[in-house]
């Protein structure tokens, strides 16, 4: 694959199993050596999802015109899964949004 257009790969994991540090992040650690050992131009995206479990694969080399639609839904979907544009960032700079957590 050419190296300025990596695969992408949704991995949609149910949004309980995915609050489990000792589930996720394994797997999480496992596609992601994986896919250095193997030098994959590839990009691996986690999404939450209440529905139901499902890998979603685009090779953007091959996408036809009538595949943008999926395209756009899987950048909305990781649009709102990261807060993206949405806010979230918001005043992240500003001192009075600080903070602060006590020691034990």
């Amino acid at each position: 694959m050419k190296e300025g257009y990596p695969l992408l790969i949704v991995f949609y994991l149910d949004r309980e199993m995915m609050k489990n540090g000792t589930i996720i992040q394994p797997f999480v650690e496992s596609v992601n050596h994986a896919l250095t050992q193997k030098e994959s131009n590839a990009l691996a995206f986690f999404l939450p999802t209440d529905g139901p479990e499902r890998v979603e694969c685009i090779n953007p080399l091959q996408v036809e015109p009538a595949d943008m639609e999926k395209i756009n839904q899987v950048i909305e979907d990781i649009k709102n899964n990261f807060d993206i544009g949405n806010g979230a960032d918001e005043g992240k700079d500003n001192p009075d949004n600080e903070i602060e957590v006590g020691s034990e």
